[in-house]
């Protein structure tokens, strides 16, 4: 409300800078006329939208998967291993590798010669009879090397299945040093980062990434192809919301007023 043009306050008002204002009563006032605003022009709706996505862009889940972006573009390895166990003798069974569209690249399972733990069997199914046959590390280790030498890798649980494949070479007295040419990400911390920690650990299982991803599994859960392949999906699912979003920053600013 503003004062009629012949209003006299009635009282006055000094603010803590100088200024003095009339006080006035609601009987001696007019109300404001309503102004309508003018229509945003095109321009300004766009530049609104623009501003608004590159708000976005600086979220905590944006900014993880535009980390996924940045493994995708270097082309790396997935890999997924199944175990004897979790110790520090424990060994890999099962190994998988693939390229990051779901091309399998190798997948074998391995003969340890260590036993295979209970634990470790109730998850992943795998009987020692099962493997009496296949090959030992020193069998796969070439194949292995030449496939994962100087590349970028990702794993699910990048610590552990490290320390695994040294733990397996060191088994077979076999080298393990080209691993250091190897820049190994891990897909777990990825996910923490994009859907938050589902546990006490400050972890999250893949099958719990999958599900807040909407990803569907394309293998089966706890073997080497079945999990290589859900952190392929997983890891492109991540990546997908970001370049969604630079799609559509490059509509919105490819725009014609």
């Amino acid at each position: 409300m503003k004062p009629k043009p012949d209003a006299t306050p009635v009282a006055h008002y000094k603010n803590g800078y100088g200024g003095t204002f009339g006080v006035y009563r609601i009987a001696d006032c007019l109300p404001l006329r309503d102004r309508k605003a003018a229509a945003p022009s095109p321009k300004q709706v766009r530049a609104a939208a623009i501003l608004a996505l590159k708000g976005r862009m600086q979220s905590k889940v944006v900014k993880a998967s535009h980390v996924a972006v940045q493994w995708l573009a270097n082309a790396p390895l997935v890999l997924d291993a199944e175990t004897t166990g979790l110790g520090t003798e424990a060994q890999i069974i099962e190994l998988a590798i693939a390229d990051v569209d779901g091309n399998l690249l190798f997948n074998s399972r391995i003969r340890p010669n260590v036993p295979i733990e209970p634990a470790a069997a109730d998850v992943h199914r795998i009987r020692a009879e099962e493997l009496q046959h296949c090959p030992t590390w020193l069998e796969v280790a070439g194949r292995v090397k030449a496939l994962l030498t100087g590349r970028p890798i990702v794993t699910f649980n990048s610590a552990f299945d490290r320390r695994l494949l040294i733990q397996t070479a060191n088994a077979f007295h076999d080298d393990h040093s080209w691993l250091a040419t190897c820049q190994v990400h891990c897909a777990m911390g990825l996910a923490v980062a994009m859907y938050g920690a589902t546990n006490r650990y400050g972890t999250i299982s893949l099958a719990a990434a999958m599900s807040l991803a909407g990803v569907t599994w394309r293998g089966q859960a706890h073997s080497a192809i079945g999990d290589v392949l859900a952190t392929v999906d997983l890891l492109q699912s991540i990546a997908q919301v970001r370049l969604n979003l630079d799609q559509e920053l490059n509509r919105l600013q490819s725009w014609s007023d």
